[in-house]
């Protein structure tokens, strides 16, 4: 949600808020200004008791169509109001649902990674395992493969034909066979 759909709600209300003073000042200048031309009326009229019922009457009259007009405009104002403060309940309602969504979306991405982190550990660790037996192998059979020859010969020259390696307790020989991955 964008900041401008986030602040109409306030922002609608500040202006009925202000509209609505705004009327009321209005109606002040107005209730001013039938006092002033009753007081006007009341200096042209005779002081008579039907002049001062008719000169009420048509000041109340005044009154109540203003009355009524702004009591309208302020009716409208309000409805507008309540319906913002719904749409904006309704939205805040819905922001909730979508960041919960959303943190639950995350932890399930986070656990998913975790997981794959562990299985490569896991892999790494099985492969390092591996790979440091095929090199204690490999340099466990190349030990016999260095031996000086005439050592070799020295020993197996009274018997007349060559000896093969010996294998001291521990050592293996260097594997033939590809490992199994």
């Amino acid at each position: 949600m964008n900041v401008v759909s986030e602040n109409a709600g306030p922002v609608a209300l500040l202006e009925a808020t202000a509209e609505a003073r705004t009327l009321i000042e209005e109606l002040t200048g107005l209730a001013e200004e039938l006092k002033g031309r009753e007081e006007r009326l009341g200096e042209l009229l005779a002081p008579s008791e039907a002049a001062l019922r008719a000169r009420t009457e048509y000041l109340d009259n005044v009154m109540r169509d203003e009355l009524a007009r702004a009591e309208q405009r302020v009716l409208k104002l309000a409805e507008e109001v309540s319906g913002i403060a719904r749409r904006l309940k309704e939205e805040g309602l819905q922001m909730s649902a979508r960041l919960a969504e959303a943190d639950a979306r995350h932890r399930s991405e986070r656990a998913g990674h975790e997981r794959l982190r562990t299985i490569v550990s896991l892999l790494a660790m099985l492969l390092g395992g591996f790979l440091a037996g095929q090199v204690a192998s490999w340099r466990s059979g190349a030990k016999e493969t260095i031996r000086p020859a005439a050592i070799d010969q020295g020993t197996s020259a009274t018997k007349g034909a060559p000896a093969a390696p010996r294998r001291t307790a521990g050592h293996g020989t260097k594997p033939t066979t590809k490992p199994a991955r």
